[in-house]
């Protein structure tokens, strides 16, 4: 009998310890990436982590805040996977502005440091700086003035094309095109004045550049020249509504053409090969405060696109999943008490973004999976 009930005892200690040590189940969603911004700092920024990047199995992302009463950007390195980051400086005290990764290497623009418009190369295996060479081949455009800086990187044919900005004259912000031999070479001819570019896209043969407020256009290699594109339509069921100024933000190609995301026009549209545009998206306009206010249906303020298998990830001030082939859209998960995503990038099994004013934050792909795996027309997304 003694033996008898030594075993039932054993045998409950067993199952209660089975009980115990059975890990709950894992919540999947939005999760911190190891940057985060306390809240008690909101107060002392700009916006916070602006922009995330990723060279080979390393993320970057650039800070904007006030330290010891000056605004301040800030660079970081962390690592795919990893919830460890570590702050970058720049040789020489320079200011980051832009980043840009060509997979392997991190690019980044200097923002009105004390040696003016510079291109750092940074090496994130070695953790080494090389500063690439960008020579005066115009003296009305003295890059080493501290007033210039770079606005927007990108790649044409192969190679860099900068966007120069002059902050404090107000002069016209130079284009520089590299060339086959690493010479540079200034291309303006048409491109607005006072202006530069966020981000360019190559599509079609031409490389198409999105502009801070007059909108897109496109350096066509025929006349080596830019050339403006016709500004899309919003049109709504109940009107049409018009802005003075257009700012895109990001465009990636699809089969169909180059899906442009734009942040005051509150829309997607679709540039066909032949300049046509189509409006993806769904709006209707309503009268506040006797002001007409645009109401759209799809994801607004357009910050980031990033192609995702057959897809399209939309970011900004709403973001969503759009499928092209079907013409759907899926929200995202809202991430708790951020009302923007201003950056992203896709690694591997996991979306990176830049939440506004809340640090660097990750979703798992499983979860676009299953979005885009969700039959739902674009009219019953918002119903």
């Amino acid at each position: 009998m003694k033996w008898i009930l030594f075993a039932l005892i054993f045998l409950a200690a067993c199952s209660h310890k089975e009980t115990v040590d059975k890990p709950a189940p894992q919540k999947v969603g939005w999760s911190s990436a190891g940057l985060s911004i306390e809240t008690s700092e909101v107060n002392f920024l700009g916006t916070g982590i602006e922009s995330v990047e990723r060279a080979g199995k390393f993320l970057f992302a650039r800070n904007d805040r006030v330290i010891d009463g000056k605004r301040r950007s800030q660079l970081f390195l962390g690592k795919v996977g990893s919830l460890l980051w570590k702050e970058l400086e720049l040789p020489e005290g320079d200011v980051p502005n832009v980043l840009y990764s060509d997979g392997r290497m991190l690019f980044v623009g200097t923002y009105f440091s004390r040696g003016g418009a510079r291109l750092w190369k940074f090496d994130p295996q070695n953790e080494t700086w090389n500063l690439v060479p960008l020579p005066v081949v115009n003296p009305n455009y003295p890059i080493s003035d501290t007033a210039y800086g770079i606005d927007g990187i990108a790649k044409f044919q192969g190679r860099l094309v900068l966007s120069l900005s002059r902050g404090k004259m107000g002069e016209r912000g130079p284009i520089y095109f590299e060339s086959e031999d690493g010479s540079w070479k200034i291309l303006n001819e048409g491109f607005p004045v006072e202006e530069s570019f966020m981000r360019a896209v190559e599509w079609n043969g031409s490389l198409y550049a999105m502009t801070y407020g007059n909108g897109i256009v496109r350096f066509d290699t025929s006349d080596s020249a830019w050339h403006f594109l016709k500004n899309p339509k919003v049109e709504c069921e109940n009107g049409i509504w018009n802005e003075s100024s257009t700012l895109a933000r990001d465009a990636a190609w699809t089969s169909e053409g180059l899906l442009v995301g734009y942040a005051n026009l509150e829309g997607v549209f679709q540039l066909s090969p032949s300049h046509a545009w189509t409006q993806k998206m769904d709006c209707s306009l309503q009268i506040q405060n006797e002001d007409v206010v645009l109401s759209s249906k799809t994801p607004a303020s357009v910050y980031r696109i990033l192609p995702y298998q057959k897809s399209i990830v939309v970011l900004g001030e709403g973001s969503a999943i759009y499928s092209p082939d079907e013409n759907r859209w899926k929200d995202l998960p809202p991430i708790p008490g951020v009302a923007e995503i201003l950056d992203g990038v896709l690694v591997n099994d996991t979306l990176y973004v830049a939440a506004f004013q809340k640090g660097v934050m990750k979703l798992p792909t499983s979860i676009l999976d299953s979005l885009i795996q969700t039959k739902t027309v674009l009219s019953e997304v918002f119903e």
